[in-house]
């Protein structure tokens, strides 16, 4: 690993127009230390670390000495390559490449070091032409004005992102990466001084709460904006809390979607800048982003948008409109205020058109319902205690184009606080994790007779509820349990096998509290934030 410092709020900040691709700060390597003019040029923006790296102790001591008189060494710095054939970072770790002079390194080796969606820039005197770069992995090559070849390396097919609180617009929190596995070592560490609930990730963009943007690969902050204030790179930033009330901020590779000053905006990911506003979303309190619609809920209405132009494609009346999903072009969502004497109904509609599919009344579970998931034709209603106690937890299926319902179970969720009866969908399966203390609710007379069974995740039929196969789990805290292809992730960093059964315990830390999910895998890591709980630091 690379160890590298970071200049404090009080870097000077030069043109914002300089700029390496499409990466717009981050860890960049330069092979070759002839010239160091593009290296300070990126270092003066204050918003990339530049690493130039040479074969020859005497061109690396000249270059040196000439970026310690521009006064910002250290946001660029020099070093002799100790082995000329490989480069001192770990694997997806570099955001952009310089080429000048290669030496002995080969292009196999700069593509393990480059991130997903790195940037790749090889100048003429390299002896690298676009052949070379197409079968070493590279895509998107073009010449440059200046003769030069940009490129960059794709992003694996064997890592996915997680753009929701809940991984996407589906509620289903199981990521498709399958490069997530047991931990090997802890990848970087980026102190904050306080809990941090929000965590997204998206085109190898982290963003926490509310908002602060960082590499995915490497942990270096990109960018900040206080959404309550506005402020873009604000230098006295201090990362707000998240209302509990109001939807976190969802993603995409081009935009984060979130509530700036109270109104759904897009901004840019690589930046921050404003992009789109939408308008008549103050007050809103729900927010998705499905294909190539934003969905907002608020007290009176549900409204979808196009994502590029903002237009408003559709409006629907609903009182507290909460719980929006969307898989395939449908929407669903949950309306109605008992309080004031409304229904609470459930409803289903088009994605692009807002027309009505169908709408229940005549479930009383319905006022319970905590969070909704999609999957594959049908829609799950999530009823969930949110404390302590066993009981007042379940799953409600229904069938997302008739609105029938097809099986329902209610179930004691394997967690000790906060109890949510979650639905993992993952392949052919349904998963849930049970088990813990049950029987918790006081009696009559004041005292609680309380049992603990075994905490396990089970496999069930989707369409019929039937138990497949059932596995041995961690107990999960105050969160959620989370899923991919091959993991169940419960307890204290515990994951399941889902084919074996297996459970791989590793004590590093806890996740953090959060009422979506503590742990965040994504991007062939697996990501957490800090958490109150002193017994569990780093």
């Amino acid at each position: 690993m690379c160890a590298v410092l970071v200049a404090g709020a009080g870097a000077s900040v030069a043109d914002e127009q300089h700029t390496i691709g499409h990466v717009h700060g981050g860890l960049v390597v330069q092979l070759g230390t002839g010239d160091t003019d593009a290296a300070l040029r990126l270092g003066q923006t204050g918003r990339y670390i530049v690493h130039l790296l040479g074969s020859d102790p005497a061109g690396v001591a000249k270059a040196r000495a000439s970026l310690k008189a521009s006064g910002i060494y250290g946001l660029v710095f020099a070093e002799t390559l100790a082995d000329s054939g490989r480069l001192p970072y770990s694997e997806n770790l570099v955001n952009a490449v310089i080429v000048r002079s290669p030496g002995k390194v080969a292009l196999a080796e700069i593509f393990r070091v480059l991130t997903p969606l790195a940037a790749l820039v090889v100048f003429n005197d390299s002896g690298i032409d676009s052949q070379m770069l197409k079968k070493a992995g590279f895509e998107g090559i073009e010449k440059q004005e200046d003769g030069s070849l940009a490129a960059r390396k794709p992003w694996p097919k064997n890592m996915d992102t997680w753009s929701h609180p809940r991984h996407a617009a589906d509620g289903n929190a199981v990521s498709l990466d399958t490069a997530v596995g047991p931990p090997e070592r802890v990848r970087w560490v980026a102190a904050a001084m306080s809990e941090v609930e929000g965590l997204i990730t998206d085109g190898g963009r982290n963003f926490y709460g509310g908002v602060l943007a960082r590499d995915s690969f490497n942990g270096l902050r990109l960018w900040h904006r206080d959404l309550t204030k506005g402020k873009l790179n604000d230098p006295s930033f201090n990362l707000p809390r998240l209302s509990y009330n109001r939807a976190r901020p969802v993603a995409s590779e081009k935009y984060l979607f979130a509530f700036v000053k109270g109104k759904v905006t897009a901004l840019d990911a690589a930046t921050g800048k404003v992009i789109q506003e939408y308008p008549g979303t103050e007050g809103s309190v729900e927010l998705i982003q499905h294909l190539d619609v934003v969905l907002v809920g608020g007290s009176r209405a549900v409204r979808a948008f196009s994502t590029e132009t903002g237009k408003q494609l559709w409006e629907r009346k609903a009182g507290d409109a909460r719980n929006l999903a969307a898989e395939s072009k449908t929407v669903s969502y949950i309306a109605g205020r008992p309080k004031r004497g409304d229904p609470v109904e459930a409803f289903a509609v088009d994605l692009y058109t807002g027309e009505l599919k169908w709408n229940r009344t005549d479930f009383s579970w319905l006022p319970k319902v905590y969070r909704t998931v999609m999957h594959d034709g049908q829609v799950v209603y999530e009823v969930s205690s949110l404390n302590d106690h066993d009981l007042g937890n379940a799953i409600h299926l229904l069938d997302t184009e008739t609105g029938k319902l097809t099986w329902e179970k209610k179930f004691s969720p394997g967690m000790n606080h906060k109890r949510q009866a979650r639905a993992m969908f993952s392949g052919d399966d349904l998963w849930l994790l049970h088990g813990g203390r049950e029987n918790t609710a006081p009696r009559k007379d004041g005292k609680v007779k309380e049992t603990r069974v075994p905490v396990q995740v089970s496999a069930l039929d989707p369409k019929t509820g039937k138990v497949l196969k059932t596995h041995s789990a961690g107990m999960a805290h105050c969160f959620p349990p989370v899923a991919t292809p091959k993991y169940v992730f419960a307890g204290v960093l515990d994951l399941t096998n889902m084919e074996t059964g297996k459970v791989e315990v590793n004590p590093i830390t806890k996740a953090n509290c959060s009422r979506e999910g503590g742990w965040v895998p994504a991007n062939g890591l697996i990501y957490t934030t800090p958490k109150h709980c002193t017994c569990w630091p780093m």
